[in-house]
């Protein structure tokens, strides 16, 4: 028959050690196991319980019904996040001796358990035991349902504990979804660090200059994706990007991506301090970013140098105002109109504007001027 878990027991403090005898206790009466061999497994599942608390710092005891010598027994696995069994305690086979003497010690669990199991080290220690009954018991679908029943019963009997129980496991699962999440950030991180870094190098060795272009514009967009990662990352706040702190980075990440050419153009920022969410940020410094590239690529066509301005002004509750200007050459009167081009950037430029249900005004009289107003975030 296969391993199947009935239910687990967190071990943080001595308190817990009554809910795990309690939990012993009913699964041994479904396992039909005698008074003799019943007192004898819960006293060796509470020293299990309480080497974990007073030595392993914490842990937990899963129980489970699997089989041993071709017959139903009771599974018990108890993990600990400790130090691991000191190696002097352990003898040569690994099997674990009491330094101490006290309690029914590892030793006399072993000799209770038909199989009995030891894995220890640093990270901590993980011991599988299995407890067989004399008694001649029903199929395992039976059993199971026996012991969900009886597990039931006794969650009833003290609710409390048992929605303590649940509780601890809820934290617990979102702590380890916290972990995963960190890791998957950090790799992510990573990734688009050596994705802006590849760009770059493909960039220094292109020969054409389309193929240069296409790369610098890249950079751009993969810089802006990269600090706001980073950003959400060192946030205190979960989901909320500095805005004043992105526009800056997008701002010398397009100056290091345009340099080197004949143009020099200096990029201003002034941004209100501004904490968004995350999505809104990220949107608004693509626009930028894009904006940018664009007064780059055409607003001081025939010039040496020229600026170009970023102004962010106006909170969450009035709405935000997004101006990028530029001193250049402004648009002809029989030039299309940028807002309707078909240009990936300004396609991009209008989708994420629409997404915010933001409003898009374009001025070239007086070198080109962008304004994106972003109604009030509820």
């Amino acid at each position: 028959m296969k391993t199947t878990k009935l239910t687990t027991v967190t071990l943080e403090k001595s308190t817990d050690v009554a809910r795990l005898r309690d939990v012993a206790m009913t699964l041994t009466s479904v396992l039909q196991f005698s008074s003799f061999e019943r007192t004898r497994t819960v006293t060796a599942v509470v020293e299990l319980g309480r080497n974990a608390i007073e030595h392993g710092q914490k842990g937990r005891a899963t129980f489970s019904l699997t089989e041993a010598s071709g017959k139903p027994a009771l599974g018990l696995l108890v993990t600990d996040q400790g130090r691991g069994i000191p190696k002097e305690n352990l003898q040569p086979d690994g099997a674990p001796s009491s330094a101490t003497g006290m309690g029914l010690g590892l030793r006399g669990v072993q000799r209770i358990a038909t199989r009995f199991d030891v894995q220890t080290g640093h990270e901590g220690t993980r011991i599988d035991a299995v407890f067989l009954s004399s008694a001649v018991l029903p199929a395992g679908a039976q059993l199971v349902e026996q012991a969900t029943e009886a597990l039931d019963a006794l969650s009833a009997k003290d609710p409390t504990a048992a929605l303590n129980e649940q509780n601890r496991e809820l934290s617990e699962e979102i702590t380890e979804r916290d972990l995963l999440m960190q890791e998957l950030h950090h790799r992510t991180g990573n990734n688009l660090a050596l994705i802006a870094a590849l760009i770059r190098m493909s960039k220094s060795r292109a020969k054409q200059d389309e193929t240069h272009q296409v790369l610098t514009e890249l950079e751009v967009r993969v810089g802006a994706l990269s600090k706001a990662h980073e950003l959400m990352q060192r946030g205190t706040d979960t989901g909320k990007v500095d805005l004043a702190e992105m526009a800056a980075e997008v701002a010398r990440t397009s100056e290091r991506a345009f340099s080197g050419g004949s143009l020099d153009a200096n990029i201003e920022v002034s941004c209100a301090e501004l904490q968004l969410d995350s999505k809104l940020a990220i949107d608004i410094g693509l626009i930028i970013g894009e904006l940018i590239t664009n007064a780059f690529k055409y607003a001081f066509v025939g010039r040496d140098s020229g600026t170009i301005r970023v102004e962010v002004s106006g909170d969450v509750q009035s709405g935000i105002a997004l101006v990028v200007s530029d001193n250049g050459i402004g648009l002809p009167s029989d030039a299309e109109r940028p807002e309707r081009s078909n240009s990936l950037g300004w396609r991009l430029i209008r989708t994420l504007t629409f997404q915010h249900d933001a409003t898009l005004t374009v001025d070239g009289t007086d070198g080109l001027r962008v304004c994106i107003e972003f109604p009030a975030q509820a």
